[in-house]
């Protein structure tokens, strides 16, 4: 049995952030389910915009069954700052090496590190094998080089740890493809893993509900990227004398515009904003919707759009990184983006029922290429051959 050790750079899972880390727990279930021991460190900076708020938090937690160790302080250093970038990744690296050798001490020392983010965790997973002699593979979640908020800095220390790491890997085939570049890794196999379907997904007894209103649904964080404008617009072209719904789930900075916007609009009563949830009600909101929509800018991979999928919904995607690699014609449309005219058309092909897709096939093929199963195999073979190598 090999023993991960997964390590997150931010504000893990707590009352403020529950979000926040999601994916990683996923990652740690996935591997336990699969007979792996597994941990997490999560060392985080809080940003000067949660200065006056409380900070509430476990330095220790198991969640079904996973040791979580955090240290979180709070940060006056605005990341903006260039320079400051660096320091930070100084503090991150102090912090790390003491949740690790904390971490080794109760559970044993981890054959593997894996850790989630270039911007610092990286430097947290290099630190440590230094001084330990550990292998570490890197998982790159976060957009921030496709938004060019990656910090110039901290870039050519970045390509030169990237370089040490055993493997590299990214959330989908394109972006793999855009990492790769960024960081100039000519001679780097930049892989791609997929982040794994939850298990409340894949595990649920699925039965598609028959709607009274045809129902879209979208599941996305309210803000600039996400852009949930574009899906407000779409909609009230085509359908504000129809009987029809748009559940927006999510929360965010964009939320108080995209009231106000509903509400000049006269839309309230067609367009709700059901603000966050959790995935149990996200779940029963799926089931009982009829499509899925999505009009990012940029994503890395999509993990609400396999969730949708795997409550047997087609999908109505923009051409963003991650969703290009999710949909093909047997499960929904892929959208240039901008393209309000096409997506439109799109959401009433469906509607009419033009367009029929298989529920139960969209189901089965979303979870034997996004399950359990398929992402921990692809696991086994990175972390054999860091192992080996």
């Amino acid at each position: 049995m090999k023993h991960i050790l997964i390590a997150f750079t931010g504000e893990f899972a707590t009352k403020l952030n529950p979000l926040d880390g999601i994916f990683q727990i996923d990652h740690a279930l996935a591997l336990k389910n699969q007979n792996f021991k597994v941990g997490i460190i999560a060392p985080g900076l809080l940003s000067l915009r949660k200065i006056l708020k409380k900070k509430n938090y476990k330095k220790y937690e198991m969640i079904k069954g996973i040791p979580i160790l955090r240290e979180i302080r709070q940060n006056f250093l605005p990341m903006t700052i260039g320079i400051n970038n660096k320091i930070i990744s100084k503090y991150y690296e102090k912090m790390g090496l003491n949740l690790f050798e904390k971490y080794v001490k109760h559970f044993g020392k981890p054959d593997i590190i894996h850790t989630n983010d270039v911007r610092f965790g990286i430097f947290v997973a290099h630190n440590i094998q230094k001084k330990y002699k550990i292998p570490f593979v890197t998982t790159q979640h976060s957009s921030d080089l496709v938004r060019n908020q990656f910090p110039d800095i901290l870039k050519k220390k970045a390509i030169s740890i990237l370089k040490k790491s055993k493997v590299v890997t990214t959330c989908s085939a394109n972006f793999s493809k855009i990492f790769k570049k960024y960081f100039n890794l000519k001679n780097t196999n930049v892989q791609t893993i997929n982040p794994v379907l939850p298990v409340e997904f894949e595990n649920t007894k699925f039965r598609k509900r028959k709607n009274k209103k045809f129902t879209f649904i979208s599941v996305n964080r309210l803000d600039k990227n996400k852009n949930i404008r574009f899906i407000l617009e779409s909609f009230m072209r085509g359908f504000h004398n129809k009987d029809v719904i748009l559940k927006i789930i999510g929360d965010g900075p964009d939320k108080k515009n995209l009231q106000k916007f509903i509400r000049t609009k006269n839309m309230q009563k067609k367009i709700l904003l059901k603000g966050f949830l959790n995935r149990a009600k996200i779940k029963k909101e799926l089931i009982t919707s009829d499509c899925f929509l999505s009009a990012s800018k940029h994503e890395t991979f999509g993990v609400a759009i396999i969730e949708a999928l795997s409550m047997g919904l087609p999908v109505i995607s923009t051409k963003a990184e991650g969703p290009s690699t999710i949909i093909n014609k047997k499960n929904g449309f892929l959208i240039n983006h901008y393209d309000k005219k096409n997506f439109l058309e799109k959401m009433k092909r469906i509607y009419n029922g033009k367009s029929k897709f298989n529920s139960n096939h969209i189901r089965k093929n979303t979870i034997k290429r996004f399950g359990e199963k398929s992402f921990v195999l692809k696991l086994k073979k990175i972390y054999k051959d860091s192992i080996n190598a």
